[in-house]
């Protein structure tokens, strides 16, 4: 992890405010000045931005790369979400705003930049400025709605629906996934050893062909119609 001393570059703080598209025009010439007064700070790809049990003391936006934000529970992890540029982390901003710990695991899953300020002074910004409050709520508003979606998936659809989803979800032009029988079984809320049984029933029926810490989509049709 590499905090530096300088301040968002003003042209870097104009390209990031545009990203937030649920903010007018106006709102955005507002928001990129708080940015230029936030400090970055880089963190390589599998670094720990935050775990349970730790205070939260900043705000943050993320400037370039992808946030995956997970509940942990012993073994078993459960992805609640993504962050990129553009979006806030909302478990972050509920916590900020109501003075509690972290419950869930935050993971760099690229090379970052993150523009951040301590929570004081989010705080106070934030009753003063009806921009940055209009971005927080705009945020959490999307977010719940991910969320419905995401419990409606959870309660209604099947482990092989969700499975072949994510799968296809993540699938590059060559046709791979590259994630490990215990990272979709994260993305779906499942144990890697219901994953490691579905993913082979389905490579005997020849969907897939699995291998270690990937796995091949040979029939893409049937994924489909599987994941409706």
């Amino acid at each position: 992890m590499k905090q530096e001393s300088a301040l968002v570059d003003p042209d870097a703080a104009r390209a990031l405010s545009v990203l937030f598209t649920r903010l007018d025009q106006d709102d955005q010439v507002r928001l990129a000045k708080i940015v230029q007064t936030m400090r970055v700070e880089r963190m390589a790809q599998g670094d720990l931005l935050f775990r349970p049990g730790v205070s939260c003391e900043r705000f943050a936006m993320l400037m370039d790369g992808t946030v995956a934000v997970s509940l942990i529970h012993q073994s078993r992890s459960k992805l609640l979400y993504r962050v990129s540029p553009g979006q806030l982390c909302v478990h972050t901003l509920t916590n900020l705003l109501n003075s509690r710990d972290y419950a869930a695991e935050a993971v760099a899953q690229t090379e970052v930049r993150v523009a951040w300020m301590d929570a004081g002074r989010f705080q106070a910004l934030y009753a003063a400025e009806p921009a940055l409050q209009r971005l927080v709520a705009g945020s959490l508003a999307e977010r719940c709605l991910s969320f419905v979606g995401e419990i409606y998936s959870l309660c209604f659809r099947s482990i092989p629906e969700r499975l072949a989803e994510t799968m296809l979800l993540h699938m590059g032009r060559d046709g791979w996934v590259y994630k490990t029988h215990l990272q979709l079984a994260g993305e779906i809320g499942s144990t890697r050893e219901v994953v490691s049984r579905q993913l082979k029933q389905w490579a005997l029926v020849g969907w897939v062909q699995s291998e270690r810490n990937r796995v091949f989509i040979k029939e893409i049709d049937a994924l489909h119609r599987l994941a409706g």
